[in-house]
């Protein structure tokens, strides 16, 4: 009878030790979604959960251009960025080497505020193309007392040397 219960205690302990725990994440590799817009490298691939660290990356980028942090931004990209801005048509090359640009784009603007709803890190199957996804409200407090507020869908690209590369905007008036 104490070969039984032994037997049946060490096939327990074994058994609960390859079990994964309830904490554990279990499918971190599991490839989700597929991307469809044909013609490009991306297209026919999945995409896989990402890293937090890259969820800190991107919200500490956008908390310096909340903080109007011009110098902290410039530290944190490459030397050019793609940027397509949701309240201007097309895509333009950003010289982010100097403070330039971000202090021509907020000049009119006492502080901003944003509300995130959420940051979402992402990696693309079969390649080391990284993007983190976040929606959020921004109210922009301007230098004339008014103040305009939208709601912003971003997607923030991260290079192999955690750099932003390319920030992808689309917005519309909060209600």
């Amino acid at each position: 009878m104490k070969k039984t219960i032994y037997l049946f205690l060490l096939s327990f302990v074994i058994l609960y030790c390859e079990s994964p725990s309830n904490n554990e994440v279990t499918n971190k590799d599991k490839i989700f979604g597929k991307w469809l817009r044909k013609g490009y490298a991306w297209t026919g691939n999945g995409f896989i959960a990402g890293d937090k660290k890259d969820s800190d990356i991107v919200k500490k980028f956008m908390d310096a251009y909340e903080n109007m942090d011009p110098n902290l931004m410039v530290e944190m990209t490459a030397d050019t960025v793609k940027f397509h801005p949701a309240d201007i048509g097309g895509t333009f090359d950003v010289d982010m080497t100097n403070t330039k640009f971000i202090v021509e784009r907020q000049l009119g603007w006492d502080s901003i505020s944003r509300n995130y709803a959420y940051i979402m890190p992402l990696k693309i199957e079969n390649s080391k193309d990284r993007v983190v996804t976040t929606v959020f409200s921004e109210i922009r407090y301007k230098k004339d007392g008014s103040t305009d507020s939208n709601n912003f869908y971003e997607r923030i690209y991260l290079n192999e040397n955690d750099k932003v590369t390319r920030v992808v905007q689309f917005s519309r008036p909060t209600n």
